[in-house]
């Protein structure tokens, strides 16, 4: 990867233009279309300003999606499918890369940390601190409150059992009810229907568990216990962050029930940011702030968005690979059983390093003609890639833990077994009280 200069006048073009595709997602979520269009081009144009930036294994991927999704266009425009649809394969992702472009911005007004000076405490108390300090701080700033955290809590660069296992936990569960995570704009979308409360009848108490499990395994591990470990000084005053976020978003949904989540999550993002500045401290630093941070920040988003933009091209040319040959399941009706199997095929595959938007994609064109139940099949998509991240020893979550804190390969899988199965346990019951 090559060495970029944050201040180069590419990287600060392709922030102004990643600013510009968030602008236009939400002009176009509130039903001005012509901007459909902007957003897409805009995306596709910081992805080239950026592409030098990415790894190699990342172009690798991106260049196999798109290959992916070409070829099963060409299949389908050789059936007689129609005209290519170049407009969907430019936006089909363009509210998912909109609202992580968008919500990074919370950053700004999110201070995690205690006051200086301030010890941090030991014991079950610390733990329970840290873990629910983790969880609803990475709601809204998601990654980068794992890494503040780790940072802190990691010796020489090393991180424990128990360290590890309840930020990989406390983080990856977040994503089973925060509205500011990838994951759930990616199940909202691609289980198209999904009313957020009624998501949330399903995926609080699982996320509850998660909680509840992590907290038991390592209290009454025998070669564990809580009772020295020293937790994260977290600052809960900083709480109201997330909490005036999640108010927001459930009365900006209330007055405008036709808009999308997504659109509602990233207008709201830049605009209570740009507001808490504004009264902080003035009008004119808060348009400075927001500018800045577009310049030099904004850009690194680029994995984000070489791999939501490259998989929005392979899920427009699998739809339309599924519209032509019509694969027929030979059952009938979502039951409980289709949905199980289905929830263990896809956190199988998760688990052994398919990303989850992959089978997501793959998984939504293919129910889609069972006339599954919106809130259960996003359920089912939102455990595979919440349990998936922490179970999948080659998970993007798991591979940061590797490379910055040296947890190992193995441990990432061995020390999150029992947490996996009794996940996907947890989420079978779920799934057979709410199908019956």
């Amino acid at each position: 990867m090559k060495s970029i200069d944050r201040d180069s006048p590419q990287q600060r073009f392709a922030g102004v233009l990643l600013l510009l595709m968030i602008f236009a997602s939400i002009l176009s979520g509130f039903g001005l279309t012509d901007f459909l269009w902007m957003s897409g081009l805009c995306a596709l144009a910081a992805l080239v300003l950026l592409w030098p930036r990415s790894q190699r294994a990342q172009r690798i991927q991106c260049v196999i999606f798109i290959a992916i999704g070409v070829m099963c266009l060409a299949f389908a425009r050789a059936s007689g499918h129609g005209e290519i649809p170049i407009q969907q394969m430019l936006t089909q992702n363009h509210l998912l890369i909109s609202l992580l472009c968008a919500v990074s911005f919370l950053r700004l007004i999110t201070d995690t940390r205690a006051a200086s000076g301030r010890a941090p405490k030991t014991g079950e108390a610390a733990f329970l601190q840290t873990i629910s300090g983790l969880h609803f701080f990475s709601s809204v700033i998601n990654l980068s409150a794992l890494i503040i955290f780790a940072d802190s809590l990691s010796k020489d660069q090393k991180l424990g059992r128990t360290a590890a296992t309840s930020l990989q936990r406390g983080f990856s569960l977040a994503a089973l009810w925060s509205p500011f995570f990838a994951a759930m704009g990616t199940c909202l979308l691609y289980a198209p229907g999904t009313r957020l409360p009624d998501l949330w009848l399903l995926s609080i108490p699982l996320c509850a568990f998660g909680l509840i499990f992590t907290w038991a395994e390592h209290r009454f591990r025998s070669a564990g216990g809580l009772g020295t470990f020293e937790g994260y000084p977290v600052n809960f005053r900083a709480l109201w962050v997330p909490s005036l976020m999640v108010v927001c978003v459930l009365g900006a949904n209330s007055l405008f029930p036709e808009v999308s989540v997504l659109v509602l999550v990233s207008a709201l993002s830049v605009l209570v940011t740009a507001t808490v500045i504004a009264a902080r401290e003035s009008l004119s630093l808060a348009i400075a702030t927001v500018r800045n941070f577009s310049y030099r920040r904004l850009p690194d988003m680029y994995g984000e968005l070489i791999l939501f933009f490259s998989t929005g091209i392979m899920a427009t040319g699998i739809s339309a690979f599924v519209a032509v040959t019509q694969p027929a399941l030979n059952v009938v009706g979502f039951t409980p059983g289709i949905a199980i199997s289905l929830l263990a095929i896809l956190l199988f595959l998760a688990v052994v390093g398919v990303h989850a938007i992959v089978s997501i994609v793959a998984a939504s064109a293919i129910i889609a003609p069972l006339d599954p139940e919106p809130a259960i099949l996003a359920l089912i998509f939102l455990v595979s890639w919440s349990v998936g991240a922490t179970g999948g020893p080659i998970s993007g979550l798991n591979l940061a833990m590797q490379s910055r804190y040296g947890v190992t390969m193995g441990q990432c899988f061995t020390w999150n077994l029992r947490y996996t199965l009794a996940m996907f346990t947890g989420t079978s019951i779920i799934l057979l009280i709410a199908l019956n």
